[in-house]
């Protein structure tokens, strides 16, 4: 007696299953790159900003921070592979 041969449809859904989780880790990823960026470079200039008394500090650590995380996201994964 012989097997039946495998069922590509499940191992199509399977496939699909796995890419969209990929896809969720890619975004949380993606996410958390932006907020991290946000929350050094926004940290680093509260501290010269606390220490120098001047509150430009604080604008331009967290702009760096969203343009640093930001091409990060972009290196990572918005280039053609």
């Amino acid at each position: 007696m012989q097997l039946p041969p495998p069922d590509d449809e499940v191992t199509r859904q399977e496939a699909a299953r796995q890419l969209a989780r990929r896809g969720e880790s890619d975004a949380f990823a993606a996410l958390a790159l932006i907020i991290s960026g946000v929350l050094v470079w926004g940290g680093v200039g509260f501290a010269l900003s606390a220490w120098l008394d001047n509150r430009l500090f604080v604008l331009v650590g967290l702009l760096v921070g969203m343009a640093g995380g930001l091409s990060l996201v972009w290196l990572r994964y918005g280039r053609p592979q």
